[in-house]
């Protein structure tokens, strides 16, 4: 026997459905179908029930309340990570190089992105999730709180080892040897870091203490190499060191660095001799400073910047010269702004300076008429003369506006400050104009293509938003040890490689899915779909467990597609 569903529409257009339980006969050689009942008006829950009973026996039959869920967990989005730290080869490289520590680094790669906490609230995420700590390694009946810190200090100990394999893993030697270069700074919530010291803090955060990170990637963005720096070194003190490392550490050979305008690669490499410098060229950009310094010396014509491009080579260094349309309609915009501000704020000053200066003459005059009143004010003191120079020398300072204007006199009779008209002008023209230096030769790379080489550093700019954006979380930094604020820094790196893979196969898929569905879904809604997986112990009232994966809706099985993967790549981790 068996239930049947049958649907038949009607002369008038009218669809008709009925439930049926039927059986299968044999009449004369032939199959037939014997309808023994109609159970269209039945309830559905007792249709359903005889239809379990008919398709698998009384034996499989379990009432509701005896089915229990022992324990659900957040499985899809930790799955996938993961799958991505072995597919990615984190895993095997630090199993190779620190195979005693590997299983607590790797939870601290995945615990960054999943728990997004401090080392105590990764530590407590595996805790509660042994399912996930056998899965990578972890030992949670010995694991103690402290052995993540004695892991990021091992971690320190191996860097160069770790980074060495990291590197033969993912530079591949056919392509070209193009390497980004980028810093920025994290800061600190206490004092007592032995890496952190006051410098120009990119976060905001004023009288907090600082490190800096210089972070290497591939020209495609992915991650080679990091390293912390005290707070107070400068970006261009950094580039030296990692060039030699490049060169003597990574082997890297016909290596093109790419740096931004802080740098001062040409500077730096002017610092190694000729053999040293052999095999290395690079790319940057210039100051505003150091293309009006070239333009003083007539080695580039303001006349050649406009939309299209310009090459202009100059003792073996190529210049290449564009002008950005929109960038000089909003620089521009930026300028005669900042004009009006500082001039707004500066004549605020000098009606003060008025208001007392009117009061003195009418006091001099006072005592024309009337009898001498020591009390009668007539002239400013050098005291108060220097009070008015201090203000506007600290509004032109903390403005940066002292490029434009110049105190010529404050005294008893004149407040004058002067606005340099031919250095503004000069601005406005320099407005929306950029130049890309390199000494890489055009045979090797034409003018579009060390243009968009440049571009390219806007990847680290992405990675160093990844790494302080909620799916790294590396500030606030709380550690006091040098060495394991380097390991926190280092483990962070490998976590970005991560979300980089991520992020590299997500953006293209939402832009269409997006367009095609007329959604707005983001980066941070597909970790919030993936976290929706659910891993599920179930108990229906034997004596052994079962584990089923939540049911994939649409969306989460195009994710999943995207990485090769599918639910029963899920279950068989179980």
């Amino acid at each position: 026997m068996y239930i049947q569903k049958n649907k038949t529409t009607g002369k008038n257009g009218k669809v008709y459905s009925a439930i049926l339980l039927c059986k299968k006969y044999r009449q004369d050689g032939k199959i037939k179908t014997k309808v023994l009942a109609n159970l269209s008006n039945l309830p559905l829950d007792f249709i359903q029930t005889l239809d379990n009973i008919l398709k698998q026996g009384t034996k499989n039959l379990i009432d509701a309340k005896n089915i229990i869920v022992r324990k659900a967990i957040d499985y899809g989005l930790v799955f996938l990570v993961i799958h991505l730290m072995d597919k990615l080869r984190i895993s095997s490289t630090l199993d190779k190089i620190v195979p005693q520590h590997a299983a607590v680094l790797k939870t601290i790669i995945v615990g960054k992105i999943i728990s997004r906490g401090s080392k105590l609230e990764i530590y407590n995420w595996i805790m509660r999730n042994p399912i996930i700590a056998s899965k990578i390694g972890v030992n949670t009946e010995k694991l103690k709180v402290d052995d993540l810190y004695y892991a990021l200090s091992m971690a320190d100990m191996f860097q160069e080892k770790i980074e060495q394999k990291w590197f033969t893993c993912h530079n591949n030697k056919q392509d070209e040897d193009i390497f980004l270069y980028d810093i920025t700074s994290t800061y600190f919530e206490g004092t007592e870091n032995e890496l952190a010291e006051f410098g120009y803090n990119r976060d905001k955060k004023k009288g907090k203490k600082q490190i800096n990170i210089g972070l290497i990637t591939k020209s495609n963005g992915f991650p080679l190499k990091i390293e912390a720096f005290k707070g107070s070194v400068n970006d261009h003190k950094t580039v030296l060191e990692q060039i030699n490392h490049l060169k003597n550490k990574f082997q890297a050979r016909n290596m093109i660095f790419v740096g931004d305008r802080g740098m001062k690669i040409r500077f730096n490499l002017a610092q190694l001799k000729a053999s040293e410098n052999e095999g290395i060229d690079y790319i940057t950009g210039l100051t505003k400073a150091e293309i009006e310094e070239l333009i003083e010396k007539k080695v580039i014509d303001l006349n050649l910047f406009t939309k299209e491009l310009a090459e202009i080579e100059s003792e073996g260094v190529r210049y290449v010269l564009s002008e950005n349309p929109q960038l000089k309609q909003e620089e521009q915009a930026y300028l005669n702004h900042f004009k009006l501000k500082i001039e707004k704020e500066i004549l605020k000053i000098n009606t003060s300076w008025q208001n007392r200066h009117q009061k003195n003459i009418e006091n001099i005059e006072k005592l024309k008429t009337e009898k001498k009143n020591k009390k009668l004010v007539t002239q400013f003191t050098e005291k108060n003369l220097d009070q008015y120079k201090k203000r506007i020398a600290v509004l032109l300072s903390d403005k940066h506006a002292n490029k434009y204007y110049e105190v010529k006199e404050i005294s008893n009779t004149k407040f004058e400050v002067e606005f340099k008209e031919d250095v503004y002008k000069n601005s406005l023209q320099m407005a929306g104009k950029y130049v890309v230096m390199s000494t890489i030769k055009s045979q090797r790379m034409d003018k579009e293509e060390v243009r968009e080489t440049y571009k390219k550093l806007q990847s680290v700019e992405h990675a160093f938003r990844d790494f302080k954006s909620d799916n790294i979380q590396l500030r606030p930094v709380y550690h006091r040890n040098e060495a394991q604020t380097r390991g926190h820094v280092f483990m962070s790196m490998f976590s970005y490689s991560i979300i980089k893979e991520m992020e590299d196969k997500i953006f293209p898929f939402l832009k269409i899915w997006n367009k095609e569905k007329g959604m707005k879904l983001s980066f941070e809604d597909v970790k919030k779909e993936l976290t929706d997986i659910k891993r599920c112990t179930l108990n229906f009232g034997k004596e052994k467990d079962e584990i089923k994966i939540t049911e994939l809706n649409p969306f989460q099985t195009e994710i999943l597609k995207l990485f090769q993967m599918k639910i029963s790549d899920l279950e068989n981790e179980m």
